[in-house]
């Protein structure tokens, strides 16, 4: 049965996949069919359905529904019923009205017995773990939660990494197009036998291609993994072939009302794993509350019929004869049940106050923890920002670096190594900038998953 619904889950899944991709599909102008690719909020919302991570939180959710399910039924009648058949010799009764046993008759015996028990009193004791399982399924929800961030993050921070890797290709492209404009000029004045031709530099040329190419590799690499990296937070295989659309990389505008202080409110208030612990503490609250309550006895309302029946025995009325042949009973009334266990129920109740102790001294801990976090965060994304400002300006002088010196070197007023000087530093502060943006994004990402609230005005 279990594999059964593991290969169900796992069509389901394909199909789904499947439809995805092929809803994907659109039509051109010229009748063509071009592949349309994902967005960040369709792999979001195939990843909430489908992430391995997403899928386990909801397997833990179940099994506490079904643990308050079992809770609930405390309240309801117990009821068992028993049923046996089997041979026996005949019963007969002798003329003085006693039993005896007739060895040479055998016939079959039927005996049904039904009973059941109602709880009426039990001090609290199952209102009180009603209580804490219900908080439990809480806390497992908030827990959920967590992984729901934390898959969002992924996906987010990959499609920042795909940007990254992308722009960087076409950083290198107009790069490369600086390049090969120095390069045809100097092979220009190569093919004339121009005095001002210089092999060192067709040299230095060959020695920065290859640098380029090697940078141009890196990036294709960056893409190929940003895109893996997507499909794994997606629960999707790496060999599905989907493409992803990426928006040009630019840094994220953020809320004006942000402050540090407001942040660590959010995340004291919002934070998941703050969240599911403190309503865990409530749980055990609740199950300490359990534990005292199970000193005292429970008042229940009880009831049962009983019925025998023997096709070879014959009904005795003797006072002396206890065998329920041919016979029906019924009884019932008020129970007040209870143990001794004193010792047994002293320690549960010890370890239950310990547990509590110990899980508010981790709250404590936690949400020194998350202030701290939010913190460094909250100081990474000011630096990332002024970062972005700064290396924003830095492109714009690159920019017009390159662009003076291949203008000069065409007309023969600067040398090879001043070019190759400027295209050095234009990838270098251009890589930088984007960069930036990258890390200042990813920031933003990771304190919004810090705090459980968006800090963007971002239209995904």
């Amino acid at each position: 049965m279990e594999d059964a619904t593991s290969k169900g889950y796992g069509l389901m899944k394909k199909a789904y996949l499947l439809a995805l991709v092929a809803s994907l599909f659109c039509t051109t102008g010229a009748g063509k069919g071009e592949a349309k690719e994902v967005t960040l909020k369709e792999a979001i919302d195939f990843a909430l359905s489908h992430s391995p991570l997403i899928q386990a939180s909801k397997a833990s959710l179940d099994v506490f529904e079904a643990k308050l399910k079992q809770i609930e039924w405390l309240d309801y009648p117990h009821s068992s019923v028993r049923f046996a058949v089997s041979p026996m010799p005949a019963q007969r009764v002798s003329s003085d009205n006693l039993p005896y046993t007739d060895m040479s008759t055998w016939g079959i015996f039927l005996f049904t017995e039904i009973n059941g028990v109602l709880p009426l009193y039990t001090f609290g004791r199952i209102s009180a773990l009603k209580k804490a399982m219900k908080f439990g399924v809480e806390a497992t929800k908030a827990k959920a939660d967590v992984a729901r961030q934390e898959v969002i993050f992924r996906i987010k921070k990959g499609f920042m990494a795909l940007a990254l890797a992308s722009e960087s290709l076409e950083v290198i492209k107009e790069g490369r197009d600086y390049l090969d404009k120095a390069k045809k000029h100097l092979e220009s004045l190569e093919a004339n036998e121009d005095p001002e031709f210089d092999p060192v530099e067709k040299m230095q040329l060959r020695v920065f291609d290859a640098q380029v190419l090697g940078r141009e590799l890196e990036a294709q690499r960056g893409v190929a993994m940003a895109k893996n990296s997507i499909k794994v937070s997606m629960g999707v295989a790496i060999e599905e072939e989907i493409g992803f659309e990426t928006k040009g990389l630019e840094p994220i505008e953020t809320r004006k009302d942000i402050t540090l202080e407001s942040l660590v409110d959010m995340a004291s208030a919002n934070r998941a794993e703050i969240v599911a612990l403190r309503t865990t503490i409530l749980a055990k609250q609740a199950e300490v509350s359990a534990k005292k309550r199970a000193f005292f006895p429970t008042l229940s309302l009880f009831g049962g019929f009983r019925y025998g029946y023997s096709n070879v025995a014959e009904r005795c009325y003797s006072p002396y004869s206890t065998l329920p042949l041919n016979t029906y009973s019924a009884y019932g009334g008020l129970v007040l049940e209870g143990d001794f266990e004193i010792g047994k129920k002293l320690g549960e109740l010890d370890e239950a106050k310990a547990s509590l102790r110990e899980m508010k001294m981790q709250l404590s801990e936690l949400e020194s923890g998350v202030k701290l976090e939010v913190t460094k965060l909250f100081y990474e994304m000011q630096d990332a920002k002024k970062m972005v400002e700064a290396y924003k300006d830095a492109v714009e002088a690159a920019r017009g670096w390159v662009i003076a010196k291949t203008d000069l070197y065409e007309n023969d007023l600067c040398s090879m190594n001043d070019v190759v000087t400027a295209l050095v530093q234009f990838f270098q502060t251009r890589m930088e900038y984007l960069k930036a943006v990258y890390d200042y994004n990813v920031a933003v990402y990771a304190l919004e998953r810090a705090v459980s609230e968006s800090l963007s005005w971002e239209k995904e």
